[in-house]
């Protein structure tokens, strides 16, 4: 199976760090966050992995270039920014036919790629969405599962907390190629405003795997610190 890692993004949110160096380069660790990334997929039986870059794209050109598996990864430079789909489908030819994963950057998660790909492959979905259940969905957008597990909507903004546990993008998908395909190229587009929302309009199913460890998203300051601080293992040996 193939893996795209979705590494675009200016780091805004970090502030000056951001602006220093692209957020999957940060210190993690003792490691830069790319190379956690790399090596969960890679654990995972990933075979090749591709990376879109745009922001300080030299410098991830650079850390691949040195990195023991660099002949299993190829960097695909961005000249606009296209969004986290629009990445994937300016990248789609070098993704292969069968479903592929796709990991956001900055997102840290511990499930096993394999349990994911087996809902997948049960749902006969076009994509699967890994979800977490929380209380604490202030500025995020919530997803919504039907009993059997395939995903019945979206909403954006949720309100700042909910009474039980509301569902939330991961981060983590496996993509049917057809998905993307027929989209134009070179268009800046975005996984949960534009295509699965319009994949469910045109009765392409969407499934959820709810994931049974935490998800820590780097994004932030503050959330960086956490996972700098935690001791859980991040990953599986």
């Amino acid at each position: 199976m193939n893996a795209m890692i979705l590494a675009a993004g200016r780091g805004t949110r970090l502030g000056t760090l951001g602006q220093q160096m692209p957020k999957v380069l940060v210190d993690l660790k003792g490691e830069p966050l790319l190379e956690h990334q790399i090596r969960y997929l890679k654990d995972s039986g990933i075979e090749r992995i591709v990376i879109n870059a745009y922001h300080l794209a030299d410098q991830i050109k650079s850390f691949v270039a040195t990195h023991p598996v660099a002949a299993d990864i190829e960097v695909v430079v961005e000249s606009k920014l296209l969004g986290t789909a629009g990445g994937v489908r300016n990248a789609l030819p070098r993704l292969g036919d069968e479903p592929f994963i796709v990991l956001y950057g900055d997102v840290l998660v511990s499930e096993q790629i394999s349990d994911v790909y087996e809902t997948h492959r049960h749902s006969n979905a076009w994509a699967t969405l890994t979800v977490y259940g929380t209380t604490e969905v202030d500025g995020k957008g919530t997803v919504q599962i039907a009993p059997d597990g395939m995903v019945t909507g979206f909403s954006e903004k949720a309100a700042p907390s909910v009474d039980e546990d509301a569902y939330v993008n991961a981060g983590l998908y496996v993509v049917a190629p057809g998905l993307l395909s027929a989209l134009p190229p070179d268009v800046p587009l975005d996984f949960g405003h534009d295509v699965f929302p319009a994949a469910l309009q045109q009765g392409q199913p969407l499934a959820a795997h709810l994931l049974k460890a935490r998800v820590i998203d780097v994004g932030t300051p503050a959330m960086l610190e956490m996972a700098r601080g935690c001791s859980l293992p991040i990953y599986p040996s």
